[in-house]
């Protein structure tokens, strides 16, 4: 059963809100790229206006702003994870349920120009930032993940621009019939785990901030009893292929039983075992997962 205050704390916000939010987002960058050229410290500079001229208290902010409970639902269960460099990295996963009983995951993060490098700064923040809250705001106002996407690359064209792009990959969810739409963005991973099985489910699309006018496509899947969703951003791209190849052969092994007790939680961590096992320094590195896991 839903619980009434997780309703209440994932309502989707309002068209004029992306607006206000987009203005936001423009303001901040504009800033930041001031602050750069001018060496002075800015509002965000110092710990998104706490007053306090720090990259630590910036980053514990950002890290606060994460997901802490996932909504009680009888119909999905969900678990997510996001690892921040010791500095501000621009990582992110959330989820959100919408207005017609459905849930939106996603999992993403802001990455340089040049072949999907990593972005270590207040800038690639606060882009993501902007990104997360673009994406959850349209997400109601949309049919599929892709149409979710679309709208957000066009705000973010329009009110970023320069050297920082998204990978973002999202999913909506239908509750009661488990149809599911996802849409990915960059090298992101999208993972359908079944009983010995386990299949990609999103191809590659330009990062958001690229293209204008891109149309992002929304593959749609089923959701069965007990299958799972995972959507996955990691700033380790060069390591991205052989990852999902990993879990891929990992998730298709598990048998019978073992895929029936594998909650969501476990897929978090199966993930991270073999992010361990590539040898990914989680100090160095960043990335978000998020997994769903139908009842």
């Amino acid at each position: 059963m839903e619980s009434p205050f997780a309703i209440e704390s994932y309502t989707a916000a309002t068209t004029s809100t992306v607006g206000l939010a987009s203005t936001a987002l423009r303001e901040r960058v504009d800033r930041v790229r001031a602050s750069k050229t001018n060496h002075a410290p800015t509002e965000i500079e110092a710990g998104w206006g706490t007053g306090v001229p720090s990259i630590t208290t910036a980053a514990s902010r950002q890290s606060s702003q994460l997901p802490t409970f996932a909504p009680l639902l009888e119909e999905l269960e969900i678990a997510g994870w996001s690892s921040h460099r010791r500095s501000l990295s621009g990582n992110f996963h959330d989820w959100m349920l919408l207005d017609r009983r459905s849930l939106m995951v996603m999992a993403g993060q802001a990455v340089g120009t040049r072949a999907g490098e990593a972005v270590d700064s207040i800038e690639a923040a606060v882009v993501a930032q902007g990104a997360w809250a673009t994406i959850r705001s349209q997400a109601n106002h949309a049919d599929d993940a892709g149409t979710v996407l679309s709208l957000a690359a066009r705000s973010l064209w329009s009110n970023v621009g320069g050297n920082i792009l998204v990978e973002a990959a999202v999913a909506i969810i239908d509750l009661e019939g488990g149809q599911t739409s996802v849409a990915i963005a960059g090298d992101c991973i999208a993972l359908r785990i079944q009983a010995e099985s386990c299949a990609q489910i999103a191809t590659r699309q330009p990062m958001l901030g690229a293209v204008s006018d891109f149309t992002y496509l929304g593959h749609s899947v089923s959701l069965p009893a007990r299958g799972r969703i995972v959507l996955m951003a990691d700033d380790a791209q060069r390591r991205a292929a052989k990852l999902m190849s990993q879990l891929m052969t990992r998730f298709a092994k598990l048998d019978t039983d073992a895929h029936r007790w594998m909650m969501a939680a476990d897929v978090i961590a199966m993930v991270r075992e073999e992010r361990d096992q590539l040898a990914v320094n989680s100090e160095r590195s960043a990335a978000s997962v998020v997994a769903v896991r139908r009842r």
